[in-house]
């Protein structure tokens, strides 16, 4: 079955050049690695097109603009389908694979039970650090901290999960058609949420292979690491998931705990002195309230502009 490799970039430098040579060592190497640029600047367009535009193996999906990860992860995966893969291997360009991971993930996937195989994700700087190895996705408390309802896994045998987190998803592409993809009006964080609740509803499974490991440099929770920018998407988005996802019950746990988690996020970058950031949770819970209301959400621009 073939396979190939999206890595979603924008203004990626050597972070997407470093992510690609990761998937050229594999031992099981992709049949194409699909680098898709999220309409970067002309002088990083230029870079890519030197540096990896003329190696074998690799194509560049110049978008001419910018639909954020969900997007990108979309137009990617469609160009890889249409060239006749049968399962993507979905990236996030701050990733760096281990040699075996994607043979590990291959491996692991059998029909709908495993339609979707994740890795163990590691900090990239300190990789004795799990990130995560499987999310358990329980819609009603989508805001409690992924840390308190991530798996725990002993030793490296595949099991079943009811989530993963998006920076790096092997999928088919049955399972991906019948999900719809990702849902672009989310942009980024969440999406794989969606996706995976997605996928789920129509009868495909999970499993993290905690045997392939994933090094990744972008994580970003409530308490930590938030530029305004993605401050109001995290506060945005779980309104966005629940909406399309819950029923009437949902919603009476998830309100509570969305509030008390974005108050007490807000009250921690108060301490901080970062009122920008508290200004952005505002606007993002705002827009979120606005959307499960039924307004249609409004794009955000790439990150470094005002969300």
């Amino acid at each position: 079955m073939r396979t190939a490799a999206v890595v979603v970039s924008w203004e990626g430098g050597a972070t997407t050049a470093r992510c690609v040579a990761s998937l050229a060592a594999q031992d099981r190497p992709p049949a194409e690695i699909v680098v898709v640029d999220n309409a970067s600047s002309e002088v990083e367009r230029e870079r890519l097109r030197r540096e990896l535009g003329t190696v074998p193996g690799v194509r560049l999906l110049l978008l001419d603009e910018n639909r954020q990860f969900a997007g990108g992860l979309n137009a990617g995966a469609r160009a890889a389908f249409a060239a006749g893969a049968e399962r993507v291997l979905l990236l996030n360009n701050d990733t760096v694979l281990a040699p075996d991971a994607l043979r590990l993930l291959e491996d692991a996937m059998f029909g709908r039970t495993a339609a979707i195989a994740a890795p163990k994700v590691v900090d990239l700087h300190d990789p004795a650090r799990v990130i995560t190895a499987g999310e358990r996705v329980v819609l009603p408390l989508l805001c409690v901290p992924r840390t308190l309802l991530r798996y725990r896994p002993r030793g490296d045998a595949p099991y079943a999960v009811s989530g993963a987190m998006g920076c790096a998803l092997l999928v088919t592409r049955e399972c991906f058609e019948a999900a719809g993809g990702f849902t672009e009006e989310i942009q980024v964080y969440y999406e794989d949420v969606d996706f995976c609740l997605a996928a789920r509803a129509h009868g495909y499974g999970a499993v993290v292979v905690p045997g392939a490991v994933v090094r990744h440099d972008g994580m970003r929770g409530f308490a930590a690491g938030l530029t305004p920018w993605a401050a109001f998407l995290k506060a945005r988005n779980p309104w966005l998931v629940v909406r399309r996802h819950g029923t009437p019950l949902t919603w009476l746990t998830f309100v509570p705990t969305y509030a008390a988690l974005v108050l007490a996020s807000a009250a921690i970058w108060v301490v901080r002195g970062r009122l920008d950031v508290v200004r952005a949770l505002a606007r993002g819970a705002w827009a979120g309230l606005a959307a499960a209301a039924g307004q249609r959400p409004a794009p955000v621009g790439p990150p470094g502009g005002r969300a």
